[in-house]
């Protein structure tokens, strides 16, 4: 399997694909490709996205998802189109599954998606969603209740602007807008290994959450406020705003309270409750945690280990890395790619995220992540 990539940030999109498409050209080891995987930001125009990739790439074997920034091996390229062409070179190949319309169908979706697992237990799947009206993370968790594969699943969530009401987290393929939904990209003979990098620590006392409902804590241990103990927290900081706190994400601990299960990044504090972008549950142990660019490239560099020692030979890299996490890297957001590259020796295709799609240690259900970086290898049989 050989995988290529190249971008362009262009302001036109027909210009932008047009740059992409003549830089393909122009690449001598590829003649042709079999599945085409394309990050597009949302500054272009959504009712022209299928059409352009249709007539400039004359295929209709595509997937494009909004990103505000994605990963040209160790480039970040910010609001523009970036380009994964991939050609299988033995018996490797890639099938699309669509689910739209989770929010209104969720019972059809949740079978419909778990059937399809089910049916594909051997193959390697990655899964590009919307955030669907707040409720892709609790399709998930319920995806997880069902007897389906949960190793060799992983993805991440398309990130994009809010205009009024609508946030432009969609997919793109068939010539469909995929609005409140995911795609399921199968690939067939692909061997698949994974791992998660997190990198904050655990930092103060452990609470049990007493009072959570969706993605809001009202009340820890003995009915204490939780809004009351972030007060404390961010006590004294002039102009406050919420990603502050994003070097501070909240630590679930899975059932031992030793380990960590998932982080979650805060977005808002009320007068009563703490919101954040992801699921938090009553009866879960929590912590605050901290974590700087340093601690975070350390867990990378981990995860990239871990990842060689399961295949060493990556053909193609995939990261999905949370845009709160871009946010604590800073200046060194670039340095969690390169470290990938610089281990496994492989292109490295990817987005800033709005939440990770993954499984826990244990393989034993899928999770959704925040500030976290989900690396996926994967290599033709």
């Amino acid at each position: 399997m050989i995988g290529r990539i190249f971008h362009s940030e262009h302001p036109s999109l027909w210009q932008a694909m047009e740059e992409i498409h003549l830089q393909y050209a122009a690449d001598r080891q590829l003649d042709r490709f079999d599945f085409l995987l394309v990050g597009v930001s949302c500054r272009y125009p959504v009712w022209d996205v299928n059409e352009t990739i249709a007539q400039i790439f004359d295929t209709e074997n595509y997937l494009a998802f909004h990103a505000t920034d994605a990963f040209d091996n160790e480039e970040v390229v910010h609001h523009g189109v970036t380009a994964l062409f991939i050609r299988f070179e033995r018996q490797g190949w890639v099938e699309c599954f669509v689910q739209d319309g989770i929010s209104q169908r969720k019972l059809e979706a949740l079978e419909n998606t778990a059937l399809y697992l089910r049916e594909r237990a051997d193959a390697s799947h990655l899964m590009i969603a919307g955030l669907c009206d707040a409720q892709l993370a609790f399709f998930i968790e319920k995806l997880s209740r069902y007897d389906i594969p949960m190793g060799n699943l992983q993805g991440g969530i398309s990130s994009g602007f809010q205009v009024g009401e609508e946030i432009f987290t969609y997919q793109f393929h068939g010539g469909e807008v995929i609005r409140d939904g995911f795609v399921i990209l199968t690939f067939h003979n692909v061997e698949m290994a994974t791992s998660v990098a997190m990198g904050f620590e655990p930092v103060g006392v452990q609470y049990t959450v007493t009072e959570a409902k969706g993605y809001r804590i009202y009340q820890v241990d003995n009915h204490q406020s939780f809004a009351y103990t972030v007060e404390k927290l961010i006590r004294g900081i002039e102009n406050f705003q919420p990603e502050y706190l994003w070097y501070t994400p909240l630590v679930v601990l899975d059932e031992s309270n030793e380990n960590l299960l998932t982080l979650r990044t805060f977005r808002e504090k009320g007068k009563e409750w703490v919101e954040f972008y992801g699921p938090v549950k009553q009866g879960q142990k929590i912590r605050l945690s901290y974590g700087e660019g340093e601690q975070l490239l350390n867990a990378d560099i981990k995860s990239a280990s871990f990842l060689a020692q399961q295949l060493p030979d990556p053909e193609i890299l995939f990261n999905f890395s949370c845009i709160a996490r871009q946010y604590v890297l800073e200046d060194v957001q670039r340095e969690e790619n390169r470290i990938y590259r610089n281990f496994l020796h492989a292109p490295l295709f990817g987005f800033f995220t709005y939440g990770e799609i993954g499984h826990d240690p244990h393989k034993q259900s899928l999770q959704f992540y925040n500030e976290t970086s989900l690396l996926t290898g994967l290599s033709e049989r």
